[in-house]
């Protein structure tokens, strides 16, 4: 018995040694500092900081358009101070219908006004300095608008520059009128500089990359300007060597401006310029960062026009109709009008927005599509929506591809509306009358050739506006009459929206949309523009469908 318990207590003494040793063994691989794996060691990147080593370095700055600005003051207020002109809404005073028939009166005395001075254009050239060389403008320019000239100028640097200095003046010749004769000053109206670096192929200074106006537009106090910088390239893509070897990993000897190498529809150089992975796939044709209703494959469509992702832009297709004949005493009132979109009216349009932050484009034949000819319908009423003679001009006149990204305005003897014209219900297309009845009883005896200007861009303003989102949906203001119609008081709530969305303040030829500072019913207009409108479905809009 007693040999059997000293065996047992051999066996237990042997499990306990047994367990010691297997718990300093386990405590030792635990706590005692292990050697780390090795990993292998990435290599960084080698940034190879030559700038031009395939091509003679120089540098390229292109003006694609230049505008005059001011054209609203000089329209609405050149000549004589003898009558009022409605600007601004401080030479607004209605309380009753009997002060908006008084201020109509006015106003129709003011449309036969000629004034003077307004049909004078600007006249000037730009100046461009590069490295202290100074070029000048091939021409002088005697226009509102240059267009889109697409000028190029090529100074040639010190290898290996890093960065050149760009500034470009715009200088007018100012006509001093004398007792005999007159002379000519030179005066400058507007300058800036930016710093181009060779390496990115990005600009700094008063404009930049992304910037609030958009990248190579300059928006100054009396000019804008357009323009691009780039350098020389050995593959001509118009991107820099350093950027393809060190920041994009593509070919330096390989055009890279039409290759998608991640299949998303827009090339490298686009995708490069603007800010996104050229290697990454992007939904192009759902991105719209600016919220203008151009989806970026849109953007990319309307390059050549000066398309910026990033900042919102409207564009416009102009046709015409053919000559009204000229006909006394007929019953149509046919009046021998031109129709025309008046390189006045189109400026006023355009500077309205640019004071909003918005640039319009206008096609009227500069574009290679717009300005094309209509043929001439008799009366008024064949050209209401229903009638499917502007459908005609829509489908057979305004290309299928611009559709979605322009909005198309055509200027015909009748119309008068904003409407959709094929099974997209877009609205899209605009019907704007110009006949002498209309300019007289709508447009408050608008007959001389400076009111006629003013009120076809009120006009085009108006319609615009409802492409824009704008109607008594949203707004009972708007395409009111309650006015001229003799109402007052508690029968028109409308006498502060002074718009040209109501027909009462566009009888009086008011240029602008309202603030919504003007009263207790006044609507900020600027506010609710929603540039998208016109890219959605009209049966949607009104709710006839999901």
């Amino acid at each position: 018995m007693n040999a059997k318990k000293s065996q047992n207590k051999m066996i237990i003494a042997v499990i306990v040694a047994a367990i010691i040793v297997i718990s300093g063994l386990y405590y030792l691989a635990v706590t005692l500092p292990t050697e780390p794996e090795k990993k292998e060691e990435e290599k960084e990147k080698e940034i190879i900081d030559k700038i031009s080593p395939l091509t003679t370095q120089a540098v390229f700055l292109e003006i694609h358009r230049v505008r005059k600005k001011g054209i609203i003051d000089v329209m609405m207020k050149s000549g004589s101070d003898f009558f009022v002109n409605l600007l601004t809404p401080k030479d607004i005073k209605i309380d009753s219908a009997k002060d908006y028939t008084k201020l109509s009166a006015i106003q129709a005395l003011e449309g036969l006004r000629p004034g003077k001075g307004w049909d004078q254009k600007p006249s000037y050239k730009y100046f461009a300095v590069i490295d202290g060389f100074e070029f000048e403008s091939r021409q002088t320019y005697k226009k509102w608008d240059t267009g889109y000239i697409n000028q190029q100028i090529f100074r040639k640097v010190q290898e290996e520059q890093e960065t050149t200095e760009v500034e470009l003046k715009i200088i007018e010749n100012k006509v001093v009128k004398k007792i005999i004769g007159s002379s000519t000053t030179k005066k400058e109206m507007e300058s800036f500089k930016v710093i181009y670096d060779f390496r990115t192929g990005r600009w700094k200074g008063d404009d930049y990359f992304n910037d609030s106006d958009g990248y190579g537009h300059y928006n100054g106090s009396n000019y804008e300007i357009w323009f691009t910088l780039h350098q020389t390239s050995a593959d001509r893509d118009d991107i820099p060597w350093w950027v393809e070897v060190n920041v994009l990993g593509t070919d330096p000897t390989v055009d890279d401006s039409k290759l998608d190498p991640d299949e998303d529809g827009i090339p490298t150089e686009w995708e490069w310029k603007w800010g996104y992975d050229p290697n990454t796939f992007d939904n192009h044709s759902d991105l719209d960062p600016d919220q203008d209703g151009l989806q970026n494959d849109e953007e990319y469509f309307l390059t050549e026009w000066l398309a910026n992702p990033y900042h919102q832009e409207i564009y416009i297709e102009a046709d015409y109709m053919e000559k009204t004949p000229k006909k006394l005493f007929n019953r149509d009132g046919f009046d021998g009008w031109e129709h025309e979109f008046y390189e006045e009216s189109q400026q006023m349009i355009i500077e309205r927005f640019n004071e909003h932050g918005i640039t319009v484009h206008i096609d009227d034949g500069r574009m290679g599509e717009g300005g094309d000819l209509l043929p001439f319908d008799k009366g008024t009423g064949v050209f209401t929506q229903e009638k499917g003679v502007v459908a005609g001009f829509y489908n057979n006149n305004f290309a299928d591809e611009r559709k979605g990204s322009f909005r198309y305005v055509m200027v015909l003897y009748g119309g008068g509306w904003c409407h959709p014209q094929d099974s997209n219900h877009f609205y899209d297309c605009i019907a704007v009358p110009h006949n002498r009845k209309f300019y007289i009883n709508a447009i408050g005896y608008a007959l001389t050739d400076r009111t006629k200007r003013i009120g076809q861009a009120v006009q085009v303003l108006h319609e615009l506006g409802h492409s824009l989102g704008m109607n008594r949906a949203n707004n009972p203001g708007i395409d009111n009459t309650s006015l001229r119609e003799g109402n007052s008081g508690s029968d028109y709530p409308w006498f502060d929206y002074i718009s040209a969305m109501n027909y009462d303040y566009f009888y009086l030829r008011y240029f602008d949309y309202s603030d919504g500072s003007h009263g207790e019913n006044d609507v900020n207009d600027w506010s609710r523009i929603d540039l998208t409108f016109f890219q959605k479905p009209a049966k949607r809009m009104e709710g006839l469908s999901d």
